[in-house]
């Protein structure tokens, strides 16, 4: 597996940047209550698949496999919606991904009805 140091201070950016690009787009009040979804790719041709899938839902996350384009993507309900409870999920599923072949591709949302 790769040995490339992760830039978590670009990530943690990137993640402040969707946040206030998507509260704006959605009009959303900090706090709702949503289910977070976050998207993985393989980033290497040895990655362990059924190994992030079995980790992720250890970790307490719904998992699905696209199987057109073989995305890993994790859920998890009743996050709110704030900067801080996406990070944390974010950097915990990035932290189970990345040893197993695995780079996170975004986040988005559903905003329970």
């Amino acid at each position: 597996m790769s040995a490339d140091p992760w830039s978590w201070a670009e990530q943690r950016r990137d993640t402040e940047l969707s946040y206030r690009e998507l509260s704006r787009e959605a009009g959303l009040a900090p706090g709702t209550r949503i289910t977070l979804d976050l998207v993985f790719l393989a980033s290497e041709t040895d990655c362990d698949e059924a190994g992030l899938v079995k980790a992720l839902k250890r970790a307490g996350y719904s998992v699905e496999i696209d199987p057109e384009d073989g995305t890993v993507e994790a859920s998890v309900e009743n996050v709110p919606f704030t900067v801080e409870a996406i990070w944390t999920h974010e950097e915990k599923t990035t932290r189970i991904a990345l040893p197993l072949g695995y780079a996170p591709d975004g986040w988005g949302f559903f905003e329970p009805g």
